[in-house]
């Protein structure tokens, strides 16, 4: 039960801080929850007149658990830490603070039309904790309409870290492991008795140099740290530090004292806590411990520390809008299905669904798409039935709601949601998904036959074209394009050469090599012919099928490229590769600026919802500068789509299991 008493606890000595920040009441009681030996607290709310203390947030103890005095005060509001459990739900932080600017912590800024768009780009973000937003009547003009996206630490950092002999230190192993999940071990690549000098922006307590990497890996802003273990110079110290296109030879030396660089891409070697939910890091007293307490040896003492996000500072500021993340809230109301209900308009896309729950996944993979309205099998007032309509807004609502018969309407759901909900096991009875056939098995003429189908599993960017300045590319997380054998591909590639005839799709293709991998994931394709002729379908990929075809089959055609599909061997992989003065055009989610295009393909493979990436070089000849620096991160659907989906009896449809957990 959530005690609320709008009074002032009073008494001073009890508090545990000199006075943290919150943006409200409910921050404040979480802020308690997570506080090691909070019990009680009092915030002092907007409307606080007696000093200039407003937003701050104490958090009280006693032994008795019970507060020492408990007086009215105009503008406070106390209250009682939660338990473990309503801890964990409540945690979500959906409030807009208008007028509300959290100063500091910015690690990107950005423009936005609104603060809803700001929010949206901070929840995507997995980076970012809170944001402020300035809008149109900010008081400077060149700031307005701009998204600052703020970082506070999501992982433990212990308050203080010393060296003592006998004891024995060590982490939670239920803590989130750091951000990135390649399976490739850490090469840590530490540089002992080095130092990097300046560009710190943060300096933490950390028990390694191996620590010290991980939080400046897990840190966005982080690009390079030193660690200091002399104690004669910040001992056990780290240096977080700032520095776009740093190098290693930058690097001088300082004994006892190690540096390095982050490793966003590959997975950290974890240490030690477990079984209590609150315990996050722990201290243990070996039987060898020098002291002369006996009763000192062998205790374990278990640790915590607040992770809540917590802006540095919380102020009143005119045309400033300031709120957190939205990744920990589940809006339920968004969840529910509204059946016989149409949101009519804000169309981005018509596509062919069996069900609802289909056309609600797709409208979570678009890069764009809000919320949606699917027609079902009962619709009588046309013939489109099993039509879903994907919709975007940019309040994120409907612009109208209306009841309907034979409709169904929704929302996107959360990437977590997508995770546990991408199966699609139903079985459709008297529905056709007609075409995207590459194989079929028969028993008979035409009854028994099992069609087998496909649709692109891979992102395809929906256009490429050439364009200098910009760089294009995948992200890291990416499938490899499948494998049968472990054997390199020979790429053999044909130049100015085409393969005539003979095509059955024809899809935008950033190189020879990329049209080469995008036949080798299609199943029916055998060969295929792509263009970089400016004069003819120009950075198109043709995907061709043919029996028993030989190479000398081509013909002479200048600027074009073919070659057979690599089914049988390990192909050469484009999704590492950059395709230099390459537009991968439309299909952006969002957008960020950083400062080269490493840090952006860094971006896009952190990003779940980012599959490629744009970057605009700060040499791009456009003449708007405000365009240089700009990372594009973009999202097409690899949901089995039907290209269409029909009434026929006698006829059963469903969709692989292979997403499917049992």
């Amino acid at each position: 039960m959530v005690v609320w008493v709008l009074l002032l606890l009073a008494a001073v000595p009890e508090s545990l801080s000199k006075g943290a920040l919150s943006i409200d009441v409910r921050h404040c009681q979480l802020a308690c929850t997570q506080h090691h030996s909070c019990l009680f607290f009092t915030f002092l709310r907007p409307d606080w007149d007696k000093d200039d203390r407003k937003f701050y947030c104490f958090l009280k103890y006693t032994d008795s658990g019970i507060p020492s005095q408990v007086s009215e005060r105009n503008g406070a509001t106390s209250g009682f830490s939660l338990s473990h459990q309503e801890s964990k739900t409540s945690v979500c932080l959906s409030s807009i603070y208008q007028d509300v600017d959290f100063p500091g912590s910015d690690y990107q800024k950005l423009p936005s039309s609104s603060y809803d768009e700001c929010q949206k780009v901070c929840t995507r973000d997995p980076d970012c904790q809170f944001f402020s937003f300035t809008t149109g009547s900010f008081p400077f003009a060149a700031f307005r309409k701009t998204c600052f996206l703020k970082y506070s630490w999501p992982v433990p950092i212990p308050p203080s870290i010393t060296t003592q002999t006998g004891l024995v230190s060590g982490f939670s192993q239920s803590l989130p492991k750091a951000k990135g999940t390649i399976k490739e071990e850490w090469k840590e690549e530490i540089l002992a008795n080095t130092v990097f000098p300046g560009n710190d922006f943060e300096q933490v307590p950390a028990g390694s140099p191996q620590h010290c990497q991980i939080l400046c890996s897990i840190h966005p802003r982080c690009t390079h740290f030193s660690f200091s273990q002399s104690k004669s110079w910040h001992h056990m110290s780290c240096f977080l530090k700032y520095k776009p296109d740093v190098r290693k030879d930058e690097s001088v030396e300082k004994e006892e004292v190690y540096s390095g660089l982050p490793t966003r891409n590959c997975k950290p070697s974890n240490d030690s806590c477990t079984a209590d939910p609150e315990c996050q890091f722990y201290t243990y007293v070996l039987p060898s411990y020098p002291d002369l307490t006996p009763e000192l040896r062998n205790k374990c003492h278990l640790k915590r520390v607040m992770t809540l996000p917590r802006p540095a500072k919380v102020i009143s500021a005119k045309g400033v809008t300031s709120g957190f993340s939205l990744k920990s809230c589940k809006d339920e109301s968004s969840e529910e299905l509204k059946v016989d209900v149409d949101f009519p308009g804000n169309d981005i896309l018509q596509i062919y669904s069996p069900d609802v729950h289909h056309c609600q996944l797709a409208c979570t993979e678009h890069h764009s798409c809000l919320f949606f309205t699917f027609l079902r099998p009962d619709w009588n007032k046309d013939d489109r039935k099993f039509y879903c309509y994907l919709k975007h807004t940019t309040s994120g609502n409907p612009s109208r709601v209306t009841e309907l018969k034979g409709v169904t309407s929704g929302f996107a759901l959360s990437h977590q949601e997508y995770k546990t909900f991408s199966c699609l096991p139903s079985i459709y009875h008297n529905v056709d998904f007609p075409q995207s056939d590459y194989q079929k098995f028969s028993a008979a003429e035409y009854r028994k036959k099992c069609f087998l189908k496909y649709s692109w599993s891979v992102p395809v960017p929906p256009v490429i074209t050439t364009k200098k300045g910009l760089v294009s590319g995948f992200s890291q997380f990416l499938q490899k394009a499948k494998e049968t054998s472990r054997e390199e591909c020979k790429e053999d590639i044909l130049a100015n050469s085409e393969f005539p005839g003979n095509d059955f799709e024809q899809v935008p293709a950033g190189s020879p090599q990329h049209c080469q991998i995008l036949c080798s994931v299609h199943p029916h394709c055998t060969h295929f012919s792509f263009s970089q002729s400016r004069t003819w379908h120009h950075m198109s990929c043709f995907l061709k099928y043919k029996p028993y075809l030989s190479k000398d089959e081509s013909v002479r055609k200048e600027g074009i490229y073919s070659g057979l599909t690599t089914h049988n061997c390990k192909p050469l992989t484009v999704w590492g590769r950059r395709f230099e003065d390459i537009d991968f055009y439309g299909a952006d989610s969002s957008h960020a600026f950083v400062d080269s295009a490493d840090l952006c393909e860094d971006k896009c493979t952190a990003d779940p919802r980012c599959q490629f990436y744009t970057y605009v070089l700060p040499s791009y000849p456009d003449l708007t500068p405000e365009l240089r620096n700009r990372c594009h991160l973009k999202l097409v659907m690899t949901l089995p789509r039907p290209a269409k989906v029909v009434s026929v009896c006698d006829v059963v449809s469903g969709f692989s299991l292979r997403s499917c957990r049992d």
